[in-house]
């Protein structure tokens, strides 16, 4: 653990839930008792009308964390872009379906601009998994309005945003910086989460990739520092692990510092200074 006891360890994206995993102040004490600093903290799905419910739990969460741990919390509001499939899918209307999804995301800009400590709109995005049926090319579309709507929120908060979609190559990394600059938002506040190794994407498009903390973390390295890591961790004590454990981003950062791979100046730049320009944010540890 001494490698890390004064570096910045940053978890760009994971997820907590008091009811059925292990909490916001158990998860944040694994993470730091394996060497992490700072959590990026998107809301989880709500599954249900209330949309909202889940970001005002978040803000709860986070007060927990700041009174009962060491760790420094950031949450992300937004909503996945499940909900508006879900919806449909059980018989809502598409348009009644899409003005629920933007009364919400209103929502999740009112409380990025209230909160010091919400500091983007995320995860937002469209489905990650292929759409089926007579109604797939208007649900897809639909998708891309509510899409381009958060951008927007985005742009008028002066707050990043998390993007949830298919696995992205050039073309989506391009079409997503499009996407952002035909409502103003600088491509630089516009991170995909849960890609590949895509940095060489990211320079070219100007969006930060968030790169899950394995494999692709190592082979990213050799190219740039310019990423963030995350587990995608879903505290779910039904799916214990799920994507990434909690320590796995403070192992991985360790394991790459100690076999040469890092240096200290890039676990600076992954994780204090690339976290600092996306959020907008400084980060004490």
């Amino acid at each position: 653990m001494e490698i890390l006891k004064n570096l910045p360890i940053t978890d760009n994206h994971i997820h907590i839930d008091e009811k059925n995993g292990m909490g916001s102040v158990k998860v944040a004490q694994v993470f730091e008792k394996a060497g992490g600093k700072t959590m990026i903290i998107p809301n989880k799905p709500a599954f249900s009308l209330e949309l909202e419910k889940p970001i005002d739990e978040l803000l709860l969460s986070l007060q927990r964390i700041e009174e009962e741990t060491n760790v420094k919390a950031f949450g992300m509001a937004g909503v996945h872009p499940v909900e508006f499939i879900n919806f449909v899918r059980n018989g809502m209307s598409i348009e009644e379906a899409k003005n629920r999804v933007i009364q919400a995301l209103d929502y999740c800009q009112k409380i990025v601009m209230e909160n010091d400590n919400i500091v983007g709109i995320g995860e937002i995005g469209r489905p990650h998994f292929e759409l089926t049926g007579d109604d797939a090319e208007i649900l897809w579309a639909t998708s891309n309005e509510l899409f381009t709507y958060s951008m927007a929120l985005a742009k008028d908060a002066d707050c990043a945003i998390q993007i949830h979609a298919e696995s992205a190559s050039d073309a989506q990394f391009k079409e997503f910086s499009e996407m952002a600059k035909s409502v103003g938002l600088n491509p630089e506040k516009v991170i995909k989460h849960h890609c590949d190794n895509r940095v060489n994407e990211g320079i070219k498009y100007g969006i930060m990739p968030s790169i899950v903390a394995s494999s692709p973390c190592d082979e990213a390295i050799a190219i740039s520092d310019r990423f963030l890591m995350e587990t995608d961790y879903i505290d779910d004590l039904k799916r214990p692990g799920v994507v990434l454990g909690i320590k796995t981003v403070p192992r991985r950062t360790r394991k790459l510092l100690q076999n040469g791979l890092m240096t200290e100046e890039m676990c600076y730049n992954i994780h204090k200074n690339n976290v600092e320009k996306c959020y907008n944010i400084e980060i004490d540890f």
